[in-house]
């Protein structure tokens, strides 16, 4: 079962950020792990932006990935911010934009710690865009288990 849930967190500056995030659990008892038992996956991010494209053609927006270690021992995670992010085409009814700056991150988790990953979107029109293009991968010895994130996040980019 998936739950996914949202929430709002005030900041200083009179900003509200938005908080997506899903859960995993399991069903059945399984004998080996699988990612979504083992990791519990959330974004952080302002849901709207206004910008002038015609004094800045770029428009650089921060991404912060929570990532949980639900599991009862450390894991490596890659987590790689790609607008393909494992897919053949980006999903439709969607605008394609790019990611910035490191976009591949390797993390050891100790268990039931949520590390943060600075990640930065970068639009260049004005639209809806689906941010939710990144690849979580469980590395256990020999064995890569990746995980995409399902959930949409949506960030509206508006002209001045």
């Amino acid at each position: 079962m998936v739950v996914f849930w949202e929430g709002s967190v005030a900041e200083d500056s009179n900003k509200t950020r938005i908080l997506h995030a899903q859960h995993h659990t399991p069903l059945l008892v399984a004998l080996q792990p699988t990612p979504t038992q083992m990791l519990s996956l959330g974004l952080s991010y302002q849901e709207s932006w206004a910008a002038d494209f015609k004094t800045s053609p770029l428009l650089p927006v921060p991404i912060t990935l929570h990532v949980t270690n639900c599991h009862s021992a450390p894991l490596t995670v890659l987590v790689t911010a790609n607008t393909t992010a494992g897919r053949t085409a980006p999903p439709k009814d969607t605008l394609p934009f790019m990611w910035s700056g490191m976009v591949k991150h390797q993390l050891l988790i100790a268990d039931h710690v949520t590390h943060s990953v600075d990640l930065t979107a970068v639009f260049s029109t004005p639209g809806v865009y689906n941010i939710n293009q990144i690849t979580v991968t469980v590395e256990q010895g020999d064995v890569s288990l990746p995980q995409l994130m399902t959930s949409s996040a949506l960030l509206k980019v508006d002209a001045l």
